[in-house]
């Protein structure tokens, strides 16, 4: 490691060296009018004598006050610099610089463009500004063969792609990618980034995700960014898209397909993907690098939780698919249509070891678990759009899903303590079943009034549903103390939940002059439901489960209306500082149905929370308060006894929680020097937390209540810093680096033991992105972490460890059409206990061949976790006691991938 440092350090050195012989122009730009400063105008240095995509030398925009800068550009080259913004014309200069020359071309004054005036063809404009988006021009920015988006969007200034696909604007997530103004497979952007080709694209526009805010009632730090990819003329009717199917060692396999059909106004999408690779949908590396990596734990799902399941470990089996359809009818109504059906099956076995510290006593408990379960899921959805003026948008969108799971499961576990080298032993199995159906609608009618800044909005929601499940299971417990007797259960409980949740709300905004706007929202909402919990004992004279447990079944019932109202006003006390205040008043009625001959609890409450809003500039300070109400569950006013060692008392006594949140961030981005800055903080104190008073006796039996109490609060702060670096003798670079911590405060009660419990951690990172010719990228990465936990009030031990981890990812395209891929991950956790693995070194690589005219084939070879060291560890500490958890991960195995792309375009 210290080897890679100094070849990076001195390195640096080297590029800084070089870039002294290279030289530099700025100037400023005004409005040759009114002499004022223009903002995000775009200069670009073009290679006079290169007619290629690779002309474009270096780009920058102008800043706030109209500068703008160019460094490291190359001497003794005729060089064009080319200043546009819309609405002004195009100003070019021509000079040849002398090494480590340094030109100010002082003021340039912008002379507006008539209307009737044309650009000039042929003259390539790498960048445009045009109003709220940025508008990039595709042919400007050379990729290789064969690239896909994701590729093309690296190359764009500010936009920033990490190692696992997420993808960012000068800092800012994106939420989305569209195609042609389009929603693309229910808006995940990855699998437009990573399947689609660069080649088909034109232009990439990118603006502020503001479709549910257009009054912009959003604080622009919070605001995400929409990429919408402009296809080039020539393929708007065209068919395309790839196949693969691979196979390996253990057994593994996989394969997947993505056909799109594209037609003028309708574009038709089809995706499909089996494997047993712990992959659960097209997100990450899918099909672009099909054989690839990162395939250990299948974490990512498309929206909403419909494309596959989370699988954080075991080992997962996926079959997948679904269809993605829009429309356009005419230029006022668009439809869109998306069908998913997943089924993913996961095998999972842990083994965890925990510590319960009580006094001088110390419980031991050895526990491991094996489960295997399933789940098949259909997803329908569509989304209609319809403008029938330019002031008016109503948007409707229903979805239905429907959900069927089982899994089985077994476990055993061994408990000591200092005292007692035996107390119990406890194995158990269950198996269960699941299914329901969920059904739910979004409406919203946007609509802007004669006024300007004057609307109102109406909007509605409404979710419903229903579902089952059937659950056996078996358990037995062996005591060696008199304290616990020798039990065995046989069970069997049913539970039926419905559950509706209606809203309907409308806000109206009017402005009282040119900085003031007031506005006001009423809403009310309905939220019911019911759970029904039937349990039975195994009555082995008939072999039937029907001894009814009235002590373990419930019938609960919870009805919420709730009312507000919400005036607020907006104050532009200046062009960048803008105060929001409001003050919402709410009225809410319960009523908890519990049955059982127990009571009705009927409970009002008025609310009345403020929020605050500071807006200064790139810095936002804002406050709000919000209201949580205890479950149905916690308030029943009766005990459960689930078995010898585990039971719970409910509180009807219980009050609502309130949260103060306080937040300060902070964002800039300079555009002509492309650093991003992001400082966040965030504080939350609440009144009446519920927690869990529990006690633990010296064999292990723990009982548990909730109750209120003040004074949990939690906080945050982060800082994060990222510059990409103008190219340098071919090489281009990016760094980041990242700090963040946070504080949790929360209090306990365990036994007579009564404190607090403070949760530290701080975490450092640092990612530098290096990139030659596009023939070898780099990306090594480091972070460490360091956990803290204490204890107030009680004589507890503290906890505190730190964690390091390292990741590599590099990519070579060598001559032959072969590309070589290699990742490196290395974690260690000091803390993990005997028998548990400290340290893991992930090892990953593959070797790929394209094939065919035009490189549409590939064949891959690849081996996941080469030193076959992968495991998913982890520890957490807690209320006086120490868990390690290991459990089963996919290991090493070799895979062997076919690959094809097709592209018709039908001009005609």
């Amino acid at each position: 490691m210290r080897k890679l440092l100094l070849l990076l350090f001195f390195t640096s050195i080297l590029f800084v060296a070089k870039g002294q012989n290279r030289g530099i122009i700025s100037g400023k730009l005004i409005d040759s009018l009114n002499k004022v400063p223009v903002e995000m105008a775009t200069v670009a240095v073009i290679n006079v004598k290169d007619s290629t995509s690779a002309a474009l030398i270096s780009y920058t925009l102008s800043d706030k006050n109209g500068a703008f800068a160019l460094h490291n550009l190359p001497a003794a080259l005729p060089l064009k610099v080319l200043i546009t913004f819309v609405g002004y014309k195009p100003v070019r200069k021509l000079m040849t610089l002398t090494k480590g020359e340094n030109v100010n071309l002082g003021t340039i004054e912008l002379s507006s463009k008539l209307l009737q005036e044309i650009s000039i063809t042929g003259e390539r404009l790498p960048i445009v500004v045009k109003a709220d988006t940025i508008e990039f021009n595709a042919e400007a920015f050379k990729t290789r063969p064969n690239a896909v988006v994701e590729d093309l969007l690296k190359k764009l200034p500010g936009i920033e792609v990490a190692n696992d696909g997420t993808i960012t604007v000068n800092g800012k997530k994106v939420s989305k990618i569209m195609i042609d103004g389009r929603e693309f497979f229910a808006n995940d952007p990855k699998i437009a980034s990573k399947n689609l080709d660069a080649a088909l694209i034109a232009k990439v526009q990118v603006y502020d995700d503001r479709e549910d805010d257009p009054d912009h009632l959003i604080e622009d730090s919070k605001v995400d960014k929409i990429i919408n990819l402009k296809f080039k003329k020539a393929l708007k009717k065209s068919i395309f898209g790839k196949v693969y199917g691979g196979a390996g060692t253990q057994g593994r396999y996989e394969s997947g397909g993505l056909f799109n059909m594209f037609r003028d106004t309708l574009q038709v999408s089809i995706i499909g993907v089996g494997n047993n690779l712990s992959k659960t949908g097209f997100s990450r590396q899918e099909l672009y690098s099909a054989g690839g990596f990162d395939r250990g734990g299948g974490d990512n799902v498309l929206n909403s939780g419909t494309f596959g399941g989370q699988s954080y470990s075991g080992i997962q089996s996926v079959a997948t698919g679904g269809f993605n359809i829009n429309n356009d009818y005419g230029k006022k109504l668009k439809l869109n249509l998306v069908y998913f059906l997943s089924h993913t099956q996961n095998t999972y076995n842990s083994e965890a070891k925990q510590r319960q510290f009580l006094n001088d006593t110390t419980l031991t408990s050895l526990s491991s678990s094996s489960r295997s379960n399933y789940t098949t899921k259909h997803n329908i959805g569509t989304t209609i759009k319809w403008k029938p003026d330019a002031s008016t948008e109503i948007k409707y969108n229903p979805t239905i899903t429907i959900n069927n799971s089982g899994s089985n499961s077994s476990s055993s576990s061994f408990n000591s303590s200092n005292f007692l080298q035996s107390i119990s032993t406890n194995s158990g199995d269950s198996h269960s079943n699941n299914g329901g159906t969920q059904f739910q609608q979004s409406f919203s009618f946007y609509k802007s009034l004669k006024k300007k800044r004057e609307s109102i909005t109406i909007t509605h929601s409404l979710k419903i549903n229903p579902d089952e499940a059937d659950n056996y299971s078996t358990n037995k417990l062996v005591s060696y103390t008199s304290a616990l007797p020798t039990t065995t259960l046989n069970r069997y409980s049913n539970t039926s939940t419905k559950g509706t949740d209606a809203n309907l709300s409308a806000s109206y905004r009017y402005p009282l002059s040119k900085k003031l706007i007031a506005d006001v929202s009423i809403s009310g909402n309905y939220n019911r439901q019911h759970g029904n919990l039937l349990t039975y004992d195994f009555n082995p004279a008939i072999n039937q489960y029907n001894v009814y447990l009235d002590s373990l079944s419930y019938n609960l019932v919870r009805a919420q209306w709730t009312e507000s109202v919400h005036p607020g006003i907006t104050y532009n006390i200046t062009k960048k500082i803008t105060l929001v205040a409001g003050l919402s008043t709410q009225w809410q009625q319960i009523d908890n149905q519990f049955n059982k001959n127990i009571p009705d609890l009927n409970q009002n409450y008025l609310f009345i929370l403020p929020n605050l809003r500071l807006s200064l500039g790139d810095m936002t300070l804002s406050y709000d308060a919000n209201i949580s109400q205890p479950s149905i569950n916690d308030l029943q006013p009766i005990k459960y006894v689930y078995s010898p060692v585990s039971s719970y008392t409910g509180n009807p006594d219980l009050k609502p929680t309130k949260r103060n949140n306080f937040s300060a961030n902070y964002y800039s981005y300079k555009p002509e020097s492309q650093v991003n800055t992001s400082v966040y903080s965030n504080f939350t104190l609440e009144e009446n937390s519920v927690y869990r008073r529990r006690t633990i006796s010296s064999v292990g039996a723990s009982t548990s209540s909730p109750v209120n109490r003040n004074g949990q609060y939690n906080g945050s702060l982060g800082f994060n810093i990222g510059k990409k670096f103008k190219k340098i003798n071919d090489i281009t670079i990016g760094v980041s680096t990242n700090i963040f911590s946070y504080v949790y405060h929360n209090f306990f009660q365990l036994n007579q033991d009564e404190g607090f419990q403070n949760n530290y951690s701080i975490s450092a990172s640092g990612r530098l992105s290096v990139n030659w010719k596009d023939i070898i990228e780099f990306e090594p990465a480091y972070s460490i972490n360091r956990n803290i936990t204490t204890y107030t009030g009680v004589n507890y031990n503290n906890v505190a460890y730190t964690s390091h981890s390292v990741d590599t990812h590099f990519m070579s395209h060598l001559p032959g059409k072969i590309d070589i891929e290699g990742s490196y991950n290395y974690t260690y956790n000091p803390l993990a206990s005997a028998g548990f693995q400290k340290s893991i070194n992930l090892v990953s690589m593959s070797l790929a061949h394209q094939l065919l005219k035009k490189d549409r084939g590939e064949i891959k070879l690849s081996c996941y976790d080469i030193f076959n060291q992968n495991v998913s560890a982890y520890q957490y500490a807690g209320a006086n006691s120490i868990t390690d958890v290991q459990s089963q991960i996919i290991k090493r195995y070799f895979l062997l991938t076919l690959l094809f792309k097709f592209n018709k375009a039908i001009t005609k």
